[in-house]
């Protein structure tokens, strides 16, 4: 395991660093409002004894005072309110309760209705949204949402009033402003009643809407990074933009900046931009840490300077038009094994930006788009096939004339470019003319499908520049079906199950033709030929339980799979004598009985050689306590072969404990490996995860307070291997 790589002085610096920061970033979101009568609004008085002076409109109430007005409750011992002038006074035993659950305790309470202030002697108020208590020996409503006291203490724990909390934090001359902030001098915190932080300043939002402000850092030490301070600040532009501004300190590694800016212009155009720039101070040490690990390999293709520009944008214009970007670029091959969120993130091979204009008509839609393709794998992209252009025509299927037939189209024109090998242009049309049948208990649908295809090519090096055309066709019939039934069911709290099952069986011909003096772009210059029967036969199950509510897809399957005349025939191999008609048999399950419990499958299966060629699976299972289990397992013959697994278990109302792993059976070793112990109490939690990855292992520790978010987040290194 190594040792742990807190020394004296990080955990000094971080301290340090705690001290000045933790108050600044703790966000309750209060609403300071009520413990105010209105003069213009019925009230309601009672008590043991209540005089009420008409001609002053002034009462006196004595012994278990309840006085209602509104959606507020006030009791006391003793109230005396005049509505002419706007003054109230209650004393003893001071309750204030709000129907929305906010409260405050106290043991007097003076109220100016004219101006909405008051003062409150020894008292507690009491935020539900959050859970805050706020006390204070006199607190003064100086305005309609403002509130100040010499001298406050706040928490999110609740205890009895001879307790103290778990936690909490103090704060003089504090002010408070709803919708605004929360200031005071000389703050500390408090773990029960030992102070064990302090600040001379706080300054808190106290919001309930999106505010401007820094979020929690993240601290962390490692031998890759040295000491790491992630800070990051939010700036709430507008009830639509926002901005988040991102420094991070590696003091081993570097200085990364970052800008995420979102936007919401209507719910007719919006988007999102990102932008992450990393100066890194020595790229070859970095390559040191990850050395060796072949999954991680990548052109070495990265400078000093490492950046990710990621921007996405909507507009849906009049007419059916619509706009589409979205751009996705890196510095170099090796950035998401540096700087990937997740392990799907840092497996990603490849990167398509495209940009789009559609319009779209009731039965028809065309696309114009722009696409640019970057190969995480490939030292350059020189070869790399760019679409600049691609037009896309589709015709949705539709009745010609007064006719039974019917008609479609799928079309396309596309300019390939690239720096080196072929390229060109390429127009492409396939029409669909389709007769519907019914023959009974079969609807069955013959189609005739004839294909254009037109090429403009250049540099290619048979020496077939120039124009170029392929003409094939393809004719299907299809003969499809759905059985319906319907059953009484005791299981489950299902009391009926419909059954659905749609048999399919179809006919495909595509004659032979010789294509290989046409460039090759992608599968659909490539036409193979067909002669060949293929079948589906798919099937669900569905439920209505007893209260009504019903269930869609409890249980679905699809098996598939298709036979080869030609090949039967001995026409479509170069060795006769092996005839393999059939094709793998290709089959689908999914189990859902619950929205606990999850299963699914899905395979091929190679009937000649009797053995899989592909498998995912994966089965996930939950209860009512937080308990829940999920594994999968990927399989594809000589490529690949892991394993996952995600497991967290609800020890206690308090305690829960999770693991992950990823194994890859191919390379005998785990891919990446981690566990976790959360504890939560009533108004705090504390998380500890250790990640194994295969170049680096991270102890990470959270701290979190019940009501104001997580306040410290820290990380270290565990013995990085190094080669």
């Amino acid at each position: 395991m190594g040792a742990f790589l807190f020394n004296k002085n990080n955990l000094s610096f971080l301290l340090a660093l705690s001290v000045v920061f933790l108050p600044v970033f703790i966000r309750p979101a209060l609403a300071f409002d009520g413990v105010v009568f209105r003069k213009d609004a019925p009230i309601e008085v009672s008590g043991e004894s209540v005089i009420y002076d008409d001609a002053k409109k002034t009462y006196l109430a004595e012994g278990d005072v309840v006085i209602t007005q509104l959606d507020m409750t006030l009791t006391a011992q003793k109230a005396v309110l005049d509505m002419t002038e706007g003054k109230a006074r209650a004393e003893g035993n001071v309750v204030v309760t709000q129907s929305d659950g906010n409260y405050m305790n106290a043991d007097s309470l003076d109220i100016d209705m004219d101006k909405e202030t008051a003062v409150i002697i020894n008292g507690k108020l009491y935020f539900k949204d959050n859970n805050i208590y706020i006390y204070g020996a006199e607190i003064k409503k100086t305005g309609k949402e403002t509130f100040e006291s010499s001298a406050v203490k706040i928490t999110s724990c609740d205890c009895e009033n001879d307790e103290s909390p778990a936690w909490s934090f103090s704060a003089k001359d504090a002010k408070v402003t709803a919708e605004g902030y929360f200031t005071g001098s000389h703050s500390f915190f408090y773990i029960k009643d030992v102070p064990v932080l302090y600040s001379p300043f706080v300054i808190l939002p106290v919001k309930t809407k999106r505010q401007t402000g820094f979020l929690t850092p993240e601290f962390g030490y490692s031998r890759l990074r040295g000491t790491k301070v992630d800070n990051s600040f939010f700036w709430n532009i507008s009830d639509s933009r926002d901005a988040t501004f991102y420094l991070d300190i590696e003091s081993k590694r570097g200085l990364g900046k970052g800008l995420e800016y979102r936007y919401f212009r209507t719910n007719r155009s919006f988007g999102e931009f990102w932008f992450y720039h990393f100066k890194e101070d020595d790229m070859d040490r970095v390559r040191s840490f990850r050395s060796g690990e072949d999954n991680l390999s990548r052109p070495l293709s990265a400078t000093d300077d490492r950046w990710r520009l990621d921007y996405e944008h909507m507009e849906f214009l009049d007419k059916g038009v619509s706009i589409k970007a979205d751009i996705n670029l890196v510095s170099d091959d090796e950035y998401f094994i540096d700087f990937a969120k997740d392990s799907k993130e840092r497996s990603i091979e490849s990167l398509e930006s495209k940009f789009s204009v559609a319009k779209s008509w009731d039965k028809y839609n065309l696309t114009v788009q722009a696409r640019v393709f970057d190969n995480l794998l490939l030292k350059n992209d020189d070869g790399v096939l760019q679409r600049l252009p691609e037009a896309l025509f589709t015709a949705t299927s539709q009745n010609v004339g007064s006719s039974p037939f019917y008609l479609s189209l799928k079309s396309s024109f596309v300019n390939f470019e690239r720096q080196e090998g072929v390229e060109g242009q390429r127009l492409d049309m396939m029409p669909q003319v389709s007769l519907p049948l019914d023959a009974g208990l079969f609807d069955v649908t013959p189609s005739f499908m004839p294909r254009w295809t037109m090429y403009e090519a250049r540099n290619d090096p048979s020496g077939g520049e120039g124009f170029r055309k392929r003409y094939i066709y393809e004719f299907e019939t299809a003969a499809t079906t759905s059985l319906v039934k319907f059953s009484g069911a005791d299981f489950w709290g299902f009391e009926k199950i419909r059954h659905i099952v749609r048999p399919r069986l179809a006919y495909n011909y595509v004659p032979p033709l010789r294509q290989t003096s046409l460039p090759s772009f992608d599968e659909i210059d490539r036409v193979m030929a067909k002669n060949e029967i293929s079948y589906s036969l798919n099937t669900t199950l569905s439920g209505k339980f007893r209260d009504g509510e019903v269930r869609e897809n409890i249980f679905y399957m699809d098996v598939s799979q298709k036979y080869n005349l030609r090949e039967a025939n001995g026409d479509d191999r170069i060795d006769p004598l092996r005839k393999r008609p059939f094709s793998d048999v290709n089959a689908e399950v999914i189990f859902k009985p619950s929205d606990r419990f999850l299963a699914s499958s899905k395979a091929a299966y190679d009937i000649y050689d009797k053995w899989v060629e592909n498998l995912d699976s994966a089965i996930a299972v939950s209860d009512k306590r937080g308990d829940n289990i999920s594994l999968s397992y990927r399989f594809v013959r000589g490529l690949s072969r892991y394993a996952e697994g995600n497991a967290v278990l609800a020890v206690t109302q308090r305690w829960d404990a999770g693991a992950l792993a990823r194994y890859s059976f191919m390379d005998d070793k785990y891919i990446e490996k981690g566990y976790f112990v959360d504890y939560k109490h009533q108004c705090w939690s504390v998380r500890v995860k250790y990640s194994e990855r295969l170049e680096e292992r991270i102890v990470f520790f959270t701290f979190g307070l019940q009501g104001l978010g997580e306040v410290f987040s820290a990380s270290a290194g565990l013995s990085e291997r190094k080669k």
